[in-house]
């Protein structure tokens, strides 16, 4: 999402909007960094339940350059800021579970921050289904599944749910790709993704969790799981709904989705 904020030319995207906002603010007044803490307080930002301790707890609204060098994947090194006693720069870990909070906070100093409309519906969320069955239609069991993917895409990370056949039995997969890093993960279940990997494959270790893309995992998990179980139901025969680890198949009276 993109936001405008009056007074202040230009877009910002989410991770942009605190530091626009906080060099303003520190360009028409002087404070010190205890000072501004006071008006943008760490919490703001996040917990120590969303942001990992190998990152030291939450990221804060700012920090002092010294201490984000440590953690510079986590901040705005390139625009550091003046204060009366500090060179701060400002935390670029922001998305829809903590952006609300700094924005109330920025209006109460005087901002006045609106949602840019996407061009075209461009977040709209999209769905899309594919499945490859056996044709044995000799059969009572139905079209037993080949494989099947169930994806949907916001504008900011697809998501796929996976469904297939490997011989020995049935197996299920989860998939997660962020639009803007071109980083993804797999799992086996859609909770407690750990490990992110590039398009070339190579592991990166600064993503370990939904979090670190400054997204909400339980959100992402739930929705996954939800695919899933939308997938079963509208997808498989009622033997299949029952036991789909087992035994996948579509029914035969839904032939006509197959073509």
């Amino acid at each position: 999402m993109e936001y405008q904020i009056n007074g202040i030319n230009g877009v910002f995207e989410e991770e942009k909007l605190a530091l626009a906002v906080l060099q303003d603010y520190c360009t028409k007044n002087d404070c010190t960094f205890k000072e501004l803490k006071g008006i943008f307080p760490d919490e703001v930002q996040g917990d120590k339940d969303y942001i990992k301790q190998k990152i030291g707890g939450n990221t804060g609204v700012f920090d002092t350059l010294v201490e984000a060098k440590e953690r510079e994947d986590y901040f705005a090194l390139l625009a550091p800021i003046n204060l009366t006693d500090a060179t701060i720069v400002v935390s670029t870990c922001w998305g829809e579970r903590n952006l609300p909070l700094f924005i109330e906070k920025a209006e109460a100093v005087g901002y006045t921050i609106s949602l840019v409309a996407p061009k075209e519906s461009s977040l709209d969320t999209q769905h899309y289904t594919y499945i490859k069955t056996f044709n044995n239609e000799n059969s009572d069991q139905g079209f037993p599944i080949v494989s099947s993917c169930v994806v949907q895409t916001n504008g900011k990370y697809t998501l796929i749910f996976n469904l297939s056949h490997d011989g020995d039995g049935v197996m299920d997969q989860y998939y997660f790709y962020d639009i803007k890093t071109k980083v993804g993960g797999s799992n086996g279940s859609p909770w407690d993704f750990m490990e992110f990997t590039d398009e070339e494959g190579e592991w990166i270790e600064k993503y370990e969790s939904f979090e670190d893309f400054c997204y909400d995992s339980s959100e992402i998990a739930e929705t996954l799981e939800r695919m899933r179980s939308e997938f079963i139901e509208n997808y498989l025969n009622e033997a299949s709904q029952e036991n789909w680890l087992y035994n996948a198949a579509v029914p035969f009276n839904k032939k006509d989705i197959l073509k």
